[in-house]
């Protein structure tokens, strides 16, 4: 089809899907109102909420995916109520940040973090930091850059650098990510990912984005693009999906746990898969299962899964992630 070949690297079809996945779990462009016991945050863009009671807490750090926003806002309270300073921080797609996925500065999430651990109630040691998606990818990265980053939870995560996600196909393509100032090394769309594309808007199929996610079988590829992992200064947690159509995040994973195994990283490193799970398992419910999402014009974009297996998946890596954080800051 000549569309495949116009669609190759056309970033702006990928914006879309993130956008796609943005409204299927809500998550706005804009700060919104801050939840019940909460308040927007002055020194960053984003939400903190916190225990009720007096003292000192651990906090934790989150940071939503591609859908941009402040999308883990309504999350914040539950670590709350467990005792946790919990701040959900917007690193793109919210007023005063970029607005495409391209050249983000982790310094948005040091700046999140410098604010947090002055707080008088937040206790600077036990300090986390949760993503999913492409939050799980910024998330190792910031951890990697970070010291005072103790535990990691990082969700159907990447642990190197994709592309950025443009607003057109226009634009040149560059990192997602920059430290310094500068662009991240960082791992190309593969060729599969206009052909996605082309087959969905040419035959109604479910759009999958997993073949434009293409990575090498050991990691040779990807590893100039891999983030320096074993200068996290505490534990981490990888969550995957065996049935992820967004990206193989089981095999991200296992990347990620293979190198800071390699790196002999010094903490209790754990490494769970779902093989039946797909993309946003995390935040399954039988009302809500997220096994695709609407896209356009009649499109769906295929996030994987099944509705039991999500459902099951997401109540088991609830518990996991409490017992992860608790044993890392016992």
């Amino acid at each position: 089809m000549v569309a495949t070949a116009a669609l190759a690297y056309d970033t702006s079809m990928i914006r879309l899907a993130t956008l796609a996945i943005a409204a299927i779990t809500a998550a706005p462009a804009s700060a919104p109102a801050a939840p019940p016991g909460c308040s927007s945050a002055t020194a960053f863009v984003g939400t903190i909420c916190a225990p009720s009671t007096a003292g000192k807490h651990p906090a934790i750090l989150l940071l939503g995916g591609s859908e941009g926003g402040d999308s883990l806002a309504n999350v914040a309270p539950d670590y709350a109520r467990d005792g946790y300073v919990a701040a959900s921080v917007a690193y793109y797609r919210a007023p005063g940040l970029p607005q495409t996925l391209e050249n983000i500065p982790v310094e948005t999430i040091g700046a999140a973090l410098s604010n947090i651990e002055k707080r008088p109630d937040v206790d600077p040691d036990k300090i986390a930091i949760f993503g999913i998606s492409k939050g799980g990818e910024l998330a190792l990265l910031a951890a990697s850059t970070y010291p005072t980053i103790h535990a990691v939870i990082a969700d159907v995560p990447s642990p190197f650098a994709w592309q950025g996600i443009a607003a057109d196909g226009a634009s040149p393509p560059t990192s997602s990510w920059t430290r310094g100032g500068k662009p991240i090394p960082y791992v190309p769309f593969g060729a599969e990912m206009g052909p996605a594309f082309a087959k969905a808007f040419g035959t109604h199929a479910a759009l999958v984005l997993r073949p434009g996610y293409a990575i090498s079988a050991d990691g040779s590829t990807e590893r100039p693009a891999f983030f320096p992992l074993e200068k996290i200064d505490g534990p981490v947690l990888f969550l995957s999906a065996g049935d992820d159509q967004i990206w193989n995040s089981s095999a991200q994973a296992k990347l990620g746990m293979a190198y800071l195994k390699s790196m002999r990283h010094p903490f209790a490193d754990t490494w769970h898969d779902y093989p039946a799970a797909g993309h946003l398992f995390l935040f399954a419910t039988p009302a809500r299962p997220f096994v695709d999402a609407p896209l356009t014009a009649g499109l769906t974009l295929e996030l994987g899964g099944t509705s039991a297996a999500n459902v099951a998946a997401a109540a088991d890596a609830t518990t996991r992630i409490a017992t992860f954080l608790t044993q890392a800051f016992r």
